[in-house]
């Protein structure tokens, strides 16, 4: 059974409840499985593996290459409290392949702490650095945080981007407490979901927590569910059908560098057929279309973003309320954001992000 994020809930509420008391192994950590604290970033609960972005109904139903990434974690993060100076964690990988030619290992399959003190801003504290086989453990210390200062501190936890796990735990001395997070701030409780193409998914973002989706999350304090497929955003009517099982605060549609082969009428359609599912089942949510990021437009939108332009423009002209266009051209400033020409560094997602966020500051009217 699917079941969709609810009103002042954050996707993917916890698959199980607290257990009891964690496993103590010696005088190492006192681990807890990440299941038992708060997890995000899972728009269904009813999955096939662990840390799956897809429901396990869509097995069968999406195209093979959606189902296999749709097994990769890229933007579930675990938040909790702790009132310890260290944290401890250990993941153990789906896939041995670690690193791609363009994409660091950090990024691809190692795991990204931040930590806050109240409502202060997330700091980075520490990756996880896969260094070959499947299973790995980091420890990170969060004194810079807590400044001395007594009182719990919370962390938030961001999965492999290109990779998926098989089990998630996180540690602190036995003395010290670990507990799951409290729920987002009044009115931040719904998600923001992106659907779209490898950019979205996170490539290649030295770590998970610099693909512009987390960096997003982060200035919004907003809980963000990434459905990003690589080279498989190509906006699938069944796709679009499991995107409007969901219940967002704004949906954020950049599929393009995977469409831009496309007759334009069949993107055209595409973008109909998308933009009429979601609104029939959510009649207010914000949709917002993003447009081709490019290093060479000199300002202009390539052709695939007027195309798509168009398309919403005939929506809105039909009478469809709600639909909004960010221009691609102003995703990336000048030529040194990328790894290859098309996809981001830590550079090029900052550069989305600070194109994306006053939009969606907008859409989102102030916190809703």
């Amino acid at each position: 059974m699917v079941m969709a994020i609810s009103t002042g809930l954050c996707a993917a509420l916890m698959l199980c409840g607290v257990c009891g008391d964690a496993a103590v192994q010696g005088d190492g950590p006192r681990w807890r499985p990440a299941h038992e604290l708060t997890m995000e970033g899972m728009g269904w609960t009813a999955v096939a593996e662990p840390f799956s972005r897809l429901p396990a109904s869509a097995h069968g139903r999406v195209p093979e290459s959606v189902w296999g990434l749709g097994r990769h974690s890229a933007g579930v993060a675990v938040r909790f409290v702790t009132n310890s100076p260290t944290v401890s964690v250990r993941w153990k990988l789906l896939e041995g392949e670690l690193a791609m030619p363009h994409m660091p290992a950090t990024g691809v399959s190692g795991v990204d702490l931040y930590a806050r003190r109240g409502n202060g801003p997330w700091t980075f504290v520490q990756n996880g650095r896969p260094a070959g086989g499947l299973s790995h453990e980091t420890r990170a210390g969060l004194e810079a945080v807590m400044q001395g200062k007594a009182g719990p501190i919370e962390c938030l936890l961001y999965l492999p981007l290109y990779n998926g796990c098989k089990s998630v735990e996180v540690g602190v001395p036995s003395d010290k407490s670990l507990d799951p997070a409290p729920e987002r701030p009044a009115g931040r409780g719904r998600p923001v979901v992106f659907y779209g193409t490898s950019i979205v998914q996170g490539g290649c973002a030295s770590r998970p927590g610099m693909a512009h989706t987390a960096i997003l999350g982060r200035r919004l304090d907003r809980c963000v569910i990434n459905l990003g497929f690589s080279g498989s955003g190509r906006m699938e009517a069944v796709v679009a059908d499991l995107l409007a099982e969901l219940d967002p605060a704004v949906y954020v549609i950049d599929c393009l560098w995977n469409m831009a082969g496309m007759p334009d009428a069949e993107t055209a359609e595409k973008v109909t057929y998308l933009a009429k599912a979601l609104r029939k089942a959510h009649p207010s949510a914000p949709i917002l279309f993003v447009g081709q990021s490019n290093i060479h437009s000199g300002g202009k939108e390539s052709h695939a973003s007027q195309v798509q332009a168009q398309a919403v423009a005939a929506l809105k002209q039909a009478g469809m309320t709600g639909l909004h266009v960010a221009p691609g051209a102003a995703l990336l400033r000048g030529d040194e954001g990328t790894v290859d020409g098309v996809h981001p560094t830590d550079l090029g997602f900052v550069q989305h992000a600070d194109a994306l966020e006053p939009l969606l500051r907008k859409l989102l009217g102030g916190g809703r």
